[in-house]
């Protein structure tokens, strides 16, 4: 049926004896063959190494394993998810590198489309499906890199700056731009990639003047969407800030402050043309743009039951929005009926 959730285990089969927790983050796209693109990620704190107790000491409360033991595991505990600490892990032994991998649902098989440079690992990966060609970051280092899935081809560019976006952009032209740190004065601006000569550009586009602070490990760009009618929407970390961005002139307009707290974890376009954002950290809110309308209107805080709540991406269907909660040790989907709250509840408007 259409509500069923099938759960395809053993994607990596090769992480089950390195004794902590892997993940795919940022790195799940489509090609037109219906297969599956997925890049391997690691669970590495943005210093390149695996996250600890001590690390979940400092980052997350103990509270958040409460929420685990109310689902059914009393035992739970940070090990569970982490290594105690660093003494007898050799990166060369358990963390070679990962694999971007192509996954065949209607068959549960994977196969290997290339491996990422020795020690790093996926922290985004979009999908160009019209072209068949992949853009990506890593973790560690921040290195950009270029897939062609038809070739079964990966190449490296290198250090991109300090880390300085969650998420990259594909245009309708299938240009690639993402988000570099101008360590000089700590403005964030824009990159260029153009997979035609295979080429990568810094530019001097500004995005923002100051990047501002990280918020839960994250700093400058958070999120972007190209709308059905093309135009382009980037959401940022710092004071969540939504601007436009036209692609003929690489350059920005302000358009309006979201939530508090900063963050704009996902924007997804609705039937109607809609684009539904959640923003604010640590307790995210519901915003829905219309851009040709230039109205913008708060349907307030998502969930209020848990000492936080922030999602990680977004997805309409059928008039139902779909927010993917993954950074509280339970994974959770939030389904909001959109036909309901329009019905139930009275928006604020948002001046932009």
């Amino acid at each position: 049926s259409s509500g069923e959730l099938i759960v395809h285990h053993d994607v990596f089969p090769w992480i089950g004896q390195r004794g902590y927790c892997s993940k795919i983050h940022n790195a799940l796209g489509a090609l037109p063959d219906g297969s599956l693109v997925l890049g391997e990620g690691n669970h590495f704190t943005w210093d390149g190494i695996p996250v600890t107790v001590n690390y979940f000491n400092h980052e997350l409360p103990e509270s958040m394993l409460q929420r685990k033991r109310d689902q059914g595991y009393p035992e739970v505990c940070y090990t569970d998810f982490c290594l105690e600490n660093l003494q007898g892990w050799q990166r060369s032994r358990t963390d070679r590198g990962g694999r971007i991998l192509r996954y065949y649902p209607g068959e549960r098989r994977g196969e290997v489309v290339a491996w990422l440079p020795e020690y790093l690992y996926t922290q985004s990966l979009i999908v160009d499906s019209t072209r068949e060609r992949g853009f990506g970051h890593t973790i560690p280092d921040n290195h950009f890199f270029f897939v062609d899935f038809k070739e079964k081809r990966l190449r490296d560019f290198g250090r991109i700056s300090d880390y300085a976006h969650h998420n990259m952009l594909i245009t309708p032209q299938g240009l690639c731009y993402g988000a570099w740190l101008d360590r000089a004065d700590q403005t964030l601006k824009l990159f260029r990639f153009n997979p035609v000569d295979e080429s990568f550009a810094y530019l001097n586009s500004l995005i923002l003047p100051e990047i501002g602070p990280k918020i839960a490990g994250n700093q400058g760009v958070d999120e972007w969407i190209v709308t059905r009618s093309g135009r382009i929407f980037v959401g940022t970390v710092a004071e969540a800030r939504l601007l436009e961005f036209f692609p003929a002139t690489e350059t920005f307009r302000p358009m309006a402050v979201l939530g508090q707290g900063g963050r704009v974890t996902s924007m997804s376009e609705d039937d109607a043309g809609t684009v539904w954002i959640t923003a604010g950290y640590p307790h995210m809110r519901l915003f829905a743009f219309q851009p040709e309308a230039n109205l913008i209107q708060d349907y307030g805080q998502v969930n209020s039951t848990y000492q936080r709540c922030y999602f990680h991406c977004g997805c309409c269907c059928n008039d139902k929005l779909y927010l993917g909660e993954t950074d509280c040790f339970s994974p959770s989907l939030h389904i909001i009926d959109l036909k309901e709250l329009r019905h139930a509840q009275k928006p604020v408007p948002v001046r932009a």
